[in-house]
């Protein structure tokens, strides 16, 4: 069992327009089926890899070797701001997910950095080099 550096999930708060919006347009189902697609979304970091867990009814879980990613970006939406969340995005040379998105992540900067630390501490431990 590998030792869980960090396991968090979205934050609700990304989806504060739309829960606002139901209540002048939107059906509320929509809303509540968001709720619980962002409520089942998990995302765990372990020494070597990333791990997606996601689905209301069909649940799945994607796993990257953290040695792929090749970059990392925070982006904080202008909502996203005021209440202390962002997304990190990763690029990764993993055929099955290229490009991750993890959305609503609070603390998002401290997240970012231990995901680097553990790349570039696996990429040293298995010799690992980026060509381009």
């Amino acid at each position: 069992m590998q030792p869980i550096l960090w396991h968090d999930q979205p934050s609700q708060l990304q989806h504060l327009l739309l829960y606002l919006s139901c209540v002048l347009v939107l059906p509320l189902p929509w809303a509540l089926w968001q709720y619980l697609r962002t409520r089942t979304t998990q995302y765990t970091l372990t020494p070597d890899r990333l791990i997606m867990s996601t689905g209301i009814l069909h649940r799945q879980q994607d796993e990257v070797e953290l040695y792929r990613v090749k970059d990392y970006s925070v982006a904080t939406p202008w909502l996203y701001r005021g209440l202390g969340i962002a997304n990190i995005y990763l690029l990764t040379s993993d055929k099955t997910h290229p490009e991750l998105e993890l959305h609503g992540i609070r603390n998002a900067g401290r997240v970012k950095e231990l995901i680097r630390t553990q790349v570039e501490l696996l990429r040293t431990q298995k010799g690992v080099r980026e060509i381009d």
